[in-house]
């Protein structure tokens, strides 16, 4: 619930958008800022989060982001001004940054290496699951409810989590930090990033999910150039998560069995393959929808195997600053998306399927060798 919270909070209201423009007399641009600054606090929170839980553990964290993230939904229901509405945005971006930060600290702190990412496996799930159901009914209850119906059941959501939180979940985080202020903090996390091994998880799973929100980004471009609609396109691309979904359920399975640095090695292969048949089959001429789908569906199967492990990899390299690395991880697992999207859209990539595909092989390249230095370490005991 925890996971799911944070997406959902994103993708839920979307539909409602032109409503909000529209209630509150507000411009498309300043509309659109209830997603933007969003999606930045849910990004730099988790970095402020971490830390912290590091010191007074994950559980008090976790109920203030709930709560912050009701008691902002619900306060919304009575704001006339969209300025108002940003700034509720802004602390509901906060405490889901709390609730994901802290949702992935605990599978870190409960469970065992191997387990944990079993379990992050099943959180993977949800994340795929989740924002495809906002989307599919965010449309509806807009139209049934309104967009202030909709801030409702997001504050029915966060309390959900609250109460659940307060009567369910236990404190993992046992071995907390004697202290916590700006020069730990800084301290902490100079230690997190001066670890090789917790760097080469991060820009793995980093590389990997900025490869899929990429391929979101510029595909159906060349979907169009071959002929295909871009309801087409939506059907062909969504083979991408479902095989997504199948990773995942084979590295609960089977995957993860073999060490998660095997694991993640596997992935990151399968990923690099599937780019460069990208590239191939489209230089080659090929026009067949299934020439981008088939590529598509083999780096959603490499995804749902490597991000698991990689998450929890570099969670786990942490060791005492657990609670800062899953705010980096997080942080740069969202950060990723948008800067490789820049840098395809800078470089001519929506026009120029060439340079998109091979800004993709880079990003897949960069993961495999990433990847390599920890796998050729996986018997190195720790410092």
């Amino acid at each position: 619930m925890c996971a799911a919270i944070a997406p959902v909070g994103l993708t839920v209201l979307t539909p409602t958008l032109p409503m909000i423009r529209d209630d509150l007399s507000a411009t498309s641009g300043a509309v659109q800022q209830l997603l933007t600054v969003y999606m930045i606090t849910l990004a730099g929170g988790q970095l402020v989060f971490g830390p912290i839980s590091d010191r007074i553990g994950r559980r008090p964290l976790l109920l203030l982001g709930a709560l912050l993230f009701s008691l902002s939904s619900l306060v919304a229901l009575v704001i006339s001004g969209v300025q108002m509405l940003t700034l509720l945005r802004i602390v509901q971006g906060t405490g889901a940054a709390a609730c994901m930060a802290m949702g992935r600290a605990m599978v870190n702190d409960a469970f065992e290496r191997e387990e944990a990412a079993r379990q992050m496996s099943t959180i993977a799930i949800v994340l795929a699951i989740a924002p495809a159901m906002s989307l599919a009914f965010g449309g509806l209850l807009a139209e049934s409810a309104g967009w202030r119906g909709t801030m409702l059941v997001l504050g029915i959501a966060g309390m959900a989590v609250f109460v659940c939180g307060l009567s369910q979940a236990s404190e993992t985080h046992l071995q907390r930090l004697t202290r916590i202020d700006l020069q730990s903090i800084y301290r902490a996390y100079q230690n997190v990033l001066a670890n090789r091994i917790f760097l080469g998880w991060t820009m793995c799973s980093g590389m990997q999910i900025g490869i899929f929100f990429s391929l979101n980004g510029f595909l159906g471009y060349q979907f169009l150039r071959n002929g295909y609609s871009l309801t087409e396109f939506g059907f062909w691309f969504a083979l991408t998560p479902l095989c997504y979904l199948l990773g995942n359920a084979f590295n609960r399975s089977w995957f993860v069995k073999r060490g998660i640095e095997r694991a993640a090695m596997t992935g990151c292969v399968m990923s690099l393959i599937a780019v460069l048949t990208l590239f191939i089959t489209q230089y080659a001429g090929m026009t067949h929808a299934l020439s981008l789908a088939l590529p598509c569906c083999l780096f959603g199967f490499s995804n749902g195997i490597v991000v698991a492990n990689a998450t929890i990899g570099a969670i786990s390299a942490s060791g005492q600053h657990a609670g800062t690395g899953t705010g980096i991880v997080g942080s740069w697992q969202m950060a990723t998306g948008g800067i490789a999207g820049a840098i395809i859209v800078a470089l001519g990539g929506a026009q120029q399927f060439d340079i998109a595909s091979g800004v993709l092989i880079v990003m897949a390249i960069v993961s495999v060798l990433s990847m390599l230095y920890v796998f050729l370490r996986r018997n190195v005991p720790a410092a």
